[in-house]
Formats: C-alpha cells, sequence, structure tokens
C-alpha cells in the first residue's frame, strides 16, 4: 500500500512539474483570489480590460524573449527599444511622414537594435546580459533625445493614414483589442515554428547544449541570430500596436516591462538555462503577470507592489525549473 501510495504521489509531482501544468495552476490561484478579494474581477467590462493592447504588448515582447531564452540567451533591451522605436514613429508622423515609412522605421529600429545584440553576444562573446543591458541603456537615451524627453501623441498634426491606423488600431472586434488577437495568433504561429519545423528542433537543440548541437552539424550562430531578429521583429510588432492603439508614445514607456516579460516567460515554464519551454505556457505567463496587474489595480494597491509580485514569480519559476531539471537529470549527475 505505501508503494502505491509512494508511486501515486510520484505521477502527481510529475504532472505538476509538467511547464504548462505549472504554468496554469498560478493563473488560477490568482484568479479565484481575485475573485474573493473583489467581485468585480469577473464582470464582463473587467475581464475585457485585460484584452487591451497592454497585455498585447507585453506578450508579444514575451513570445520574443522566449525565443531568445529557449535559445540560450537574455534580452534585457526589448523594453527600452520599443521606447525608442514607438518614439521615432510618432517624431515621423508629426513630420508629416507617410504611414508606411512610420513603420518600416520602427522594423528598422527593432531589428537593427537585435541584431547589434547578436553581434555583441555572437561576435565579440559578450555575456548576453551585459551585451543587451548595453543596447538597453543605448535605446533609453535615444528615447529621450527624439523630444527632450517629452512624450509624442499621433492624435492631431499628422496625415489623414496616420489618423485612420490609429482608429482601425482603436477598435475591438468581439470585445479584443486587435492587438491581443495579433498576440494569440502569434503565440500559435510560434508554437508551431517551435514545435513542428526543423528549426524549431535546433533552437531547442541549441539552448541546451551549444557544443553538442555545432559538433551535430548545427549552425549555432545562425540560429542564435535568428531568434534575436525574431525577438527584433515581435518587438516591432508590440510597438505599432501600441502606438496604433494609445495614438502616442512616451520616452519610458516600456522600459520597466524587460523583466515582466522574462516573468512571464519564466512562470510559464521555459527553462531560464535555455533549451526548453512553449508558447502556450507563455501565453498563461503572460495572462498570469496580467492579473496580477489588474488585481492591484482593483483592489487600489500602490502600483509598486506590482514589482514585489514579479520578483516573487520569477524567484518561484526559477524554483520550479530548478526542480524539474533535478527530477529529469538529477539521478545522472
Amino acid at each position: 500500500m505505501a508503494k502505491e501510495n509512494g508511486a501515486a504521489s510520484g505521477r502527481l509531482l510529475k504532472f505538476i512539474l509538467i511547464p504548462e501544468v505549472t504554468s496554469i495552476m498560478p493563473v488560477l490561484v490568482v484568479a479565484i483570489a481575485a475573485t474573493l478579494l473583489n467581485p468585480v474581477f469577473l464582470t464582463g467590462s473587467n475581464l475585457l480590460t485585460l484584452t487591451t493592447s497592454l497585455i498585447a504588448s507585453w506578450g508579444l515582447l514575451a513570445v520574443g524573449q522566449a525565443f531568445v531564452i529557449i535559445s540560450g540567451g537574455i534580452d534585457v533591451s526589448l523594453g527600452t527599444t520599443l521606447s525608442f522605436a514607438g518614439m521615432l514613429f510618432c517624431y515621423l508622423a508629426r513630420n508629416d511622414a507617410p504611414l508606411i515609412v512610420c513603420i518600416l522605421a520602427v522594423f528598422g529600429v527593432c531589428v537593427g537594435m537585435s541584431l547589434l545584440n547578436s553581434l555583441l553576444i555572437l561576435r565579440f562573446d559578450v555575456w548576453p546580459f551585459v551585451a543587451t543591458m548595453s543596447v538597453q541603456y543605448v535605446g533609453k537615451g535615444l528615447a529621450n533625445v527624439v523630444n527632450y524627453g517629452a512624450e509624442m501623441s499621433t492624435s492631431y498634426g499628422v496625415r489623414d493614414s496616420v489618423l485612420r491606423f490609429n482608429e482601425v488600431m482603436g477598435r475591438k472586434p468581439l470585445g479584443m483589442s486587435i492587438g491581443c488577437v495579433v498576440f494569440i495568433i502569434m503565440i500559435f504561429v510560434a508554437q508551431f515554428i517551435l514545435k513542428k519545423t526543423a528549426f524549431g528542433r535546433r533552437v531547442y537543440a541549441v539552448g541546451d547544449n551549444r557544443r553538442v548541437a555545432k559538433v551535430a552539424g548545427i549552425r549555432v550562430w545562425r540560429v542564435r541570430t535568428a531568434c534575436f531578429t525574431i525577438a527584433g521583429v515581435m518587438t516591432a510588432i508590440a510597438t505599432i500596436i501600441w502606438v496604433g492603439y494609445y495614438s502616442g508614445c512616451t520616452p519610458s514607456q516600456g522600459n520597466p516591462w524587460v523583466f515582466i516579460t522574462v516573468a512571464a516567460v519564466a512562470m510559464g515554464g521555459v527553462s531560464l538555462k535555455g533549451g526548453s519551454g512553449s508558447m502556450f505556457g507563455v501565453f498563461f505567463g503572460v495572462l498570469l503577470m496580467a492579473l496580477v496587474y489588474n488585481l492591484i489595480t482593483l483592489l487600489g494597491i500602490n502600483a509598486n507592489y506590482q514589482n514585489v509580485f514579479i520578483g516573487v514569480f520569477l524567484a518561484l519559476a526559477v524554483v520550479l525549473d530548478t526542480v524539474r531539471r533535478e527530477k529529469t537529470l538529477g539521478k545522472n549527475i
């Protein structure tokens, strides 16, 4: 009987430690707690606030961050890159630039800064955290240079095409913002790429062990560069969605979002050491961050406490990742 109980508890523990299951459980706990603490949480109007372009922007950055982390790196420059690209979009729009020019400029900046990250890391062998933090400060400085540290709006003084773009991005088909719809689509696309393509298998292989991947004939530098490029593309899309939805940007808009995305990715079951994770888990990690943010707002708690929760969730995610690795590899070490 004791042996059967031990086997049952072991199977239960294995089930709980599945990354996707681990990512869903905190979402359910926070949702139940939010419902008990404030019944307003379950109202339709409040639930729809979770589908704004805030969660879309966090989510798209998290998708890009996940590719980088799974491949064995990290990018702490995504938030400031969004800030700089958003300010540049507004600056060009306010100076009568066509919408297509504004959009191309955003993609150019975001992908360019991602490629700069990969150059520093892969060509000059700079530690990813240090390299991306350097680019983070570059983006932060440039975002403030664009308009002398002041926010910019695209709700006036711009071409009609930009105004129409703002109008379209502000619509909510089926109650969800267009940005949220784009985020959900990208989750499925990214999951397909990771799980069903040769490139996805290479990403996991490189993140798990770069030396073994290289011996196996995988061009590690190409895979990691591609992952940084994907992160840049996701940042560009998030920037365009944000600026369009809110008709403007501030120089510090995305600065605090970097570790929100890292926490969301980690709580979503992506190993911070690389080599494992799924985009469905990332979706629930982003949802968790949004629920916490929403609950803090509903309860009237000082917004600074959001950082406390993010730190707790990030620490918890690291502990869970360590436990998962020990359960799968510990006996062979």
